[in-house]
């Protein structure tokens, strides 16, 4: 990797791995959904420029349908189950239980999509994965929380396979605002509604700002870059490396404890993941799924993440979970 990759890739795993440590803090001012459609609006702002240039307009107008069902399924409600199950759920815990999200899309290329054979062990990750989870979901706390951070997992497989089906011609950065955009109105509209007045401190603007800005946005251009730079296999190890960014913040920021089952939980988490997300080695075939493409990927938008849209000539195009 060039010295340029290294620092987009540690930097992406720091701003795709801190997100659930600064939910945890804005939540002490904010309600899940305002944070969240605090998160969206800031993300929004910051990315619609640069989006603008690339065709927006144009998307927004041809392709608006679509663009919502992106908005509610990989913006709204993952992020706003992120934050309602954070409440009760560590901010490493959270990172984790997204980085199942692979299990998911496997899952789904089973009955979505072109048809490929699975890699040797995709399976094997997929148990290994799924006992993780129920290992992680037996930490002491977590109550019904880590159901919900899990199924905004769920959510986000979704719509990486929505995002790979729908917009395989459009860069990952004009999606990207046009799912936000439309989700930021709606969000705010609804916190409005339904939270108290927020308590906001210095802290917890910080937090949301960074949320914002530099998780979101920020993230997702890096991303970008380093796609760029080292291509989409390579970057895709963000998917791996940000969940353990997540739980070293929690530990040393938050001093969120460490037990035996959440380490045990989180390695089988990650073995499961990499193991779904492994290439397979034969040409594809007519009679199995076609995951591949959307496993090489990170998970977590919340990570919000990166989705690959377009394969062979535009390697440089990377899918996207937002954070």
């Amino acid at each position: 990797m060039s010295r340029r990759g290294l620092l987009l890739f540690m930097t992406v795993s720091v701003l795709w791995g801190v997100p659930y440590l600064l939910v945890s803090v804005a939540l002490e001012g904010l309600g899940p959904v305002s944070v969240t459609a605090g998160r969206v609006t800031l993300g929004a702002l910051v990315l619609l420029p640069m989006a603008w240039r690339r065709g927006l307009p144009r998307l927004l107008r041809e392709r608006w349908r679509p663009l919502l069902l992106l908005a509610a399924v990989e913006v709204a409600a993952p992020l706003t189950l992120i934050a309602v199950g954070e409440r009760t759920v560590p901010s490493g815990l959270a990172g984790v239980l997204i980085a199942t999200e692979p299990l998911f899309i496997l899952a789904l290329g089973l009955f979505w999509g072109k048809r490929r054979r699975l890699a040797r062990g995709a399976w094997a990750g997929a148990a290994l994965g799924f006992l993780g989870v129920v290992v992680l979901l037996g930490v002491a706390g977590t109550g019904t929380g880590a159901v919900l951070v899990w199924a905004a997992a769920a959510c986000y497989a979704v719509g990486a396979v929505l995002m790979h089906r729908l917009f395989p011609d459009v860069p990952p950065l004009t999606v990207a605002a046009g799912m936000l955009a439309p989700a930021a109105g709606p969000l705010l509209a609804v916190a409005a509604v339904t939270e108290p007045a927020p308590q906001v401190t210095a802290r917890v603007l910080v937090a949301v700002i960074g949320l914002g800005a530099a998780c979101t946005a920020g993230g997702f251009t890096a991303f970008f870059a380093l796609i760029g730079t080292e291509g989409p296999a390579r970057a895709a190890f963000i998917t791996y490396v940000a969940p353990v960014v997540a739980v070293a913040a929690g530990v040393l920021l938050r001093s969120e404890p460490v037990t035996a089952r959440t380490v045990v939980g989180t390695l089988l988490v990650l073995a499961g993941a990499a193991l779904a997300a492994r290439r397979p080695t034969a040409a594809p075939l007519p009679d199995a799924p076609d995951v591949p493409a959307l496993l090489d990927r990170r998970p977590g938008k919340e990570q919000n993440v990166g989705r690959r849209l377009v394969e062979g000539s535009h390697d440089a195009e990377a899918d996207v979970q937002p954070l």
